[in-house]
């Protein structure tokens, strides 16, 4: 095929910021590992629709085996297109299947015209490139070329295979001279671009345990190096290698019956995988200042304990627990603040490494939480403990980095003004008795000992037994104040 070049001033996705979603193996006629047609139309229509609603803003990229027809596979290409869905597909070994009819050859044939006028959801073939601003995207079903190492394993057996019934002319010969031409356009790309995003069927990366697995993956001398993202399906395994990633779906779809019963839908965002705009540490702008990390408080309080009842009971039932599970990073913060950055600054830079051609991918920190992080060591750097909401907040949000759990910051609760106090009274009571991180043992209430902090009645906190008295509480609370939230959040709040 001709190298059909498609300019960037005649792709629809111009936005430079958009995440890129990738998912394999949709298998829509498989239903519990069983093929069962009738429910294809539905799973069809459940997927179109999650895309739709969650990655409307999204390039999706989507790596083989939808339907086992040919037919199927192109009519759901073309209502994606018609849809509008902004991204890019190559075929799977069972979107060739069909009577015995037709060969691969026929079938790329029949997509790469089929679909040559798309705007929105782009076939990539070897011979095809695409730019999506300044990243090159190809991709092929990839094939493979039968190879462990420098051996080429024995080519019969896989005449067994169902391809080999379902393809007119199949033939692992065959397959290894679409592979050999696949990796012999990939790799002029790879050497001419800075930027490439490539999409294949099977992997470009070598999992083979025995021979057989040739048909799963196989040695390719696709070129190494930094300058792509490999998105990838066919092995029924999510899984990452380096720039090798997949997000694959499989054979055992839900049935209308289990999702009813579980009361889940049949698609979530688990199911597929992301690539982020990865972010320059050096460009984030940090602002020592709580407004920066208010998105991780609550500023629920209670009014009236008479008529709040449920809120107190469970501000009360929260106790410590919280503080207890944070005794050793705060125990740190206290004695070597500076250490403690330091360990928090190298854990994040360390989920940073991972990335290729300027994106991330997700399940790494995301953009949202790694500012959050960023404005949090600088509160923590300021060494301001006036504004206690702030200086508390950056420390649990940097203790979840301290860690080792920074994924975990994006579904952390809110802390309340109640979950500051008791982080303030535990951090001055470590603080107080010199506790550190090699004696601290427990954290628990104070039994003996309360204060009553906006309208409920608190329990001042035990460290090693040891607390502070309420006098002493008291007096530093009048000294630092919790003051309120500031206007502007609260304007937010009530919109």
């Amino acid at each position: 095929m001709a190298d059909l070049v498609i300019s960037n001033n005649n792709v629809t996705i111009e936005k430079t910021e958009n995440p890129i979603v990738f998912i394999s193996d949709l298998h829509f006629d498989y239903t519990k590992g069983k093929f069962k047609a009738k429910a294809a139309s539905q799973m069809k229509g459940d997927f179109i629709s999650f895309i739709k609603e969650r990655y409307s803003d999204s390039i999706l990229c989507l790596a083989g085996d939808f339907f086992d027809s040919y037919k199927k596979t192109l009519s759901f290409v073309k209502e994606l297109e018609e849809k509008q869905i902004e991204g890019f597909f190559v075929l799977g070994n069972h979107d060739y299947w069909n009577n015995g009819t037709k060969s691969h050859q026929d079938i790329i044939n029949l997509f790469s015209d089929e679909t040559q006028d798309n705007q929105y959801f782009k076939f990539l073939v070897t011979g095809r490139k695409y730019y999506y601003n300044d990243i090159c995207v190809i991709g092929d079903t990839g094939w493979t070329s039968f190879r462990r190492g420098k051996r080429q394993v024995t080519l019969k057996k896989f005449m067994g295979l169902p391809d080999a019934k379902k393809v007119k002319d199949f033939s692992p010969k065959r397959i290894i001279a679409l592979h050999d031409e696949w990796v012999f356009f990939a790799n002029d790309i790879l050497n001419k671009e800075e930027k490439v995003l490539i999409v294949t069927h099977f992997p470009m990366v070598d999992f083979t345990k025995e021979d057989k697995d040739c048909w799963w993956s196989s040695t390719t001398v696709l070129l190494k190096g930094d300058n792509s993202w490999r998105v990838f399906g066919h092995t029924h395994r999510s899984e990452q290698q380096y720039n090798n990633v997949s997000s694959q779906r499989g054979y055992y779809n839900n049935d209308v019956e289990d999702l009813e019963r579980k009361g889940v839908k049949q698609y979530s965002s688990h199911h597929f995988g992301k690539l982020e705009k990865s972010i320059d540490q050096h460009k984030i702008i940090a602002w020592s200042n709580f407004e920066s990390i208010s998105k991780f408080h609550s500023p629920i309080v209670v009014s009236n304990a008479k008529s709040e009842v449920e809120l107190v009971s469970t501000v009360k039932r929260r106790g410590y627990v919280r503080c207890a599970a944070n005794k050793h990073n705060f125990a740190v913060l206290a004695n070597s603040p500076e250490a403690y950055l330091k360990s928090v600054k190298e854990i994040t830079n360390g989920y940073l490494r991972d990335a290729y051609i300027g994106f991330i991918l997700s399940g790494s920190i995301s953009r949202q939480v790694l500012e959050a992080i960023y404005h949090s060591i600088a509160i923590i750097e300021s060494g301001d403990f006036s504004d206690v909401r702030a200086f508390v907040t950056a420390a649990v949000i940097t203790g979840y980095v301290y860690n080792r759990m920074p994924l975990h910051i994006e579904v952390m609760r809110p802390l309340d003004d109640y979950d500051v106090m008791r982080f303030w009274l535990m951090l001055l009571t470590i603080k107080r008795y010199g506790i550190d991180m090699e004696s601290i043992i427990t954290v628990r209430s104070d039994k003996k000992n309360r204060i009553t902090f906006c309208n409920v009645d608190m329990y001042l906190p035990a460290v090693n037994n040891l607390s502070l008295n309420v006098d002493e509480v008291q007096m530093l609370m009048q000294k630092t104040p919790l003051l309120p939230r500031p206007v502007a959040l609260l304007e937010n709040q009530n919109k």
